[in-house]
């Protein structure tokens, strides 16, 4: 059960009409807590839009107008690395939701925020036609073990080195699916 607020909107919005610029700063301060892992920050304004796509919508939890959580789902497809996958023919994102660029204000962790968007995502994904909801997290991060309790299971884990997407250390990238 998430408890929030009676003053917490919800607001879904397509990539072109959000604030991207304020949800980039916002996963940025929620990714802080990993500042021992990079080396920079997570996305920037222009980062954040070259992950999204044309199809792209961004989930706004404000609260008096002050933004405080957010994330962006779009078709897994936009999100799919190209080329052999390991899968087959068919990669488990295929056809998802995809969730991500997932970030709550560091002053309200805990609260339920994170589950509140995830279960958006979910209630969205089930209302389109979408057979799953699909994510990437990096295992040193501890949230692999976070979305497991909320029905997400790894489908697939890759060792990365020092250096890539700058981290200091190596490190496991997570792809994660839930069928809704």
């Amino acid at each position: 059960m998430v408890s929030v607020s009676a003053n917490v909107t919800l607001r879904i919005l397509p990539v072109h009409e959000a604030d991207t610029a304020a949800a980039a700063d916002l996963v940025n301060r929620a990714f802080d807590r990993y500042a021992a892992f990079v080396t920079g920050p997570r996305t920037s304004h222009e980062g954040y839009l070259d992950e999204a796509s044309d199809r792209s919508r961004i989930l706004a939890v404000e609260e008096h107008g002050t933004l405080i959580a957010t994330a962006m789902i779009s078709p897994a497809d936009d999100h799919m690395e190209q080329g052999d996958d390991g899968f087959g023919e068919r990669h488990p994102w295929q056809g998802a939701l995809y969730f991500g660029l997932a970030g709550v204000s560091p002053e309200q962790m805990g609260g339920g925020l994170g589950r509140m968007l995830v279960a958006k995502a979910e209630s969205i994904a089930r209302e389109e036609g979408f057979p799953a909801v699909a994510l990437g997290t990096v295992r040193e991060y501890g949230l692999v073990e976070y979305y497991e309790r909320q029905g997400y299971r790894v489908i697939r884990e890759r060792e990365y080195p020092a250096g890539h997407w700058e981290f200091l250390a190596p490190h496991h990238y997570c792809e994660m699916v839930k069928p809704v």
